[in-house]
């Protein structure tokens, strides 16, 4: 069974639309939070950072048009965790995409605290 992917974009990145200046992406950062607060979800997963420039590499063809990130790929389709909160992909290939789907996802599969609001 291939491995999950979570796609993230690299933690600096410019965006030709305004120059030479540097950004982050604010959907990612949490995501990195949970991966530096819980290094097993990071060591159980298939973690690839991309540019922002699209298209984003291979991403695009798990995923076709929309590339937005973060955004976890199941290859073989959907697990136990994923039912309600995927969409389809390209071919068998199933995706979230919603940053706070993503968490879910992950705390779900690794049995991680939940987020106190």
């Amino acid at each position: 069974m291939a491995d999950t992917i979570l796609y993230l974009l690299k933690s600096k990145f410019a965006d030709p639309k305004h120059g030479d200046q540097l950004f982050f992406c604010p959907q990612c950062s949490p995501i990195e939070g949970l991966l530096a607060m819980f290094p097993e979800v990071r060591q159980n997963l298939d973690v690839r950072y991309v540019d922002f420039a699209r298209p984003r590499g291979e991403m695009a063809k798990h995923v076709g048009e929309n590339q937005s990130c973060p955004q976890i790929v199941l290859p073989n389709g959907d697990d136990a965790f994923s039912a309600g909160l995927s969409e389809k992909g390209q071919g068998i290939v199933r995706r979230i995409e919603a940053p706070a789907d993503v968490q879910c996802y992950l705390i779900d599969r690794f049995d991680l605290p939940r987020s106190h609001t």
